[in-house]
């Protein structure tokens, strides 16, 4: 079985492999290659120490050379080339104390987390999978690669991994995997609210986002204040990133504000689910003039996303919303103050200030937004001045 790979990834194996050394990309690409899938990015594995690594490439950044990460620099391309390696214990169950450099592949892909992921590949010697990770693919299943318990005592952040490619591959998981996953869940209070919410991100935007359940069963992100409920509904939402996210913690948060902050999330990403949320409870008036508020106080995505959640997970009928929506856009109706066809300034012309322009404007908004046809600097003016 023969890969195509990019060029500039060749060209890293094959400058490798003819100074002597072993190399392989390795991982996720590998999986992904074998599910038909055209990889995100590529990692390499090699028997080179990153000393060696440096000595053969013009221009390389040491981005984690105390882990054996070189960063290979091709045609502005940044390419990681990883040392094998083995790992010590675990202190934090997330890092290893230590790492140790060695020169068979074999030790390196035994520390890896999953069959799927554990299997490396170059033109010369095929794929290298010494973990049945090729069957589990052929099966759809995930396992741990050797004893379960210990790959997540190991680093926890396997856990949330295991669920998230659960979701994204579609695969199923390995009774003795899940059973393991779900007994070591307290153990994610060790892992950063950041790390979680990356996996939960990814997650979310699976195909299988209900697969998630049983590890909110367990309580052990109670801390971010989420709690099972039916994810089922989530699969049938557009798969849109912000939108997906957005509902899996609507949907399984106690508190929505304080699940955002315990997970760091953006404050972009706070206003937009702090928006979206209003919409949800107050409801936007299916006519045109509470369409044009609703895009006043938000903006055009989320309104939208808000009809999207209206129909896929709460199975109402948004047809007439998206025709008004639609007619305002491409009529160009004025729904936000930046649209009115008269400015500060012109209000302060007549004599008012502060807080009374301001008023005004909002005033004269509100008037546009019920009758388009007042948007003119005339009509506007004679609004304000009778």
């Amino acid at each position: 079985m023969n890969f195509h790979l990019p060029k500039k990834i060749e060209y890293v194996l094959d400058t490798l492999i003819s100074n002597g050394h072993k190399a392989y990309i390795v991982g996720g690409c590998v999986r992904d290659l074998l599910c038909g899938k055209e990889p995100h990015d590529y990692d390499i594995t090699t028997s080179a120490t990153p000393n060696e690594t440096q000595s053969l490439f013009k221009k390389t950044i040491a981005t984690g050379i105390k882990h054996g990460t070189i960063t290979v620099i091709i045609d502005g391309e940044q390419i990681e080339v990883t040392t094998f390696r083995t790992e010590s214990s675990y202190n934090d169950n997330r890092h290893p104390e230590s790492v140790s450099f060695v020169r068979d592949v074999s030790e390196d892909l035994a520390r890896r987390d999953f069959t799927v992921n554990a299997m490396c590949y170059n033109n010369c010697e095929g794929v290298i999978d010494l973990f049945g990770g090729q069957s589990d693919i052929k099966n759809k299943t995930l396992k741990a690669v050797g004893d379960a318990k210990t790959r997540f005592c190991e680093d926890a952040l396997r856990i949330l991994r295991l669920f998230r490619f659960a979701s994204t591959l579609e695969f199923k998981i390995e009774k003795n995997t899940f059973d393991a996953a779900i007994e070591c869940a307290p153990l994610l209070k060790n892992i950063s609210a950041e790390r979680i919410f990356t996996e939960l991100t990814k997650t979310a935007c699976g195909n299988n986002i209900s697969v998630i359940s049983p590890l909110l069963d367990t309580n052990a992100l109670l801390d971010f204040s989420l709690e099972s409920t039916d994810l089922t509904v989530l699969q049938k939402l557009q798969n849109k990133e912000d939108l997906r996210v957005f509902a899996l913690l609507y949907l399984t948060s106690t508190n929505l504000q304080n699940t955002l902050n315990a997970l760091k999330c953006s404050n972009t990403f706070k206003d937009y689910c702090t928006k979206l949320s209003h919409l949800i409870k107050n409801g936007i008036k299916a006519d045109k003039t509470g369409i044009k508020k609703a895009l006043c106080t938000t903006n055009y995505d989320i309104v939208c996303d808000y009809f999207e959640y209206l129909k896929s997970i709460l199975k109402l009928d948004t047809t007439g919303h998206k025709s008004l929506l639609k007619e305002i856009i491409n009529s160009n109706e004025p729904y936000k103050i930046s649209h009115l066809d008269i400015t500060g300034n012109d209000i302060m012309s007549l004599g008012f200030n502060g807080k009374q322009v301001g008023e005004k404007l909002e005033f004269l908004l509100n008037e546009v937004i019920k009758n388009p046809a007042l948007n003119t600097r005339e009509k506007l003016l004679n609004l304000i001045c009778n």
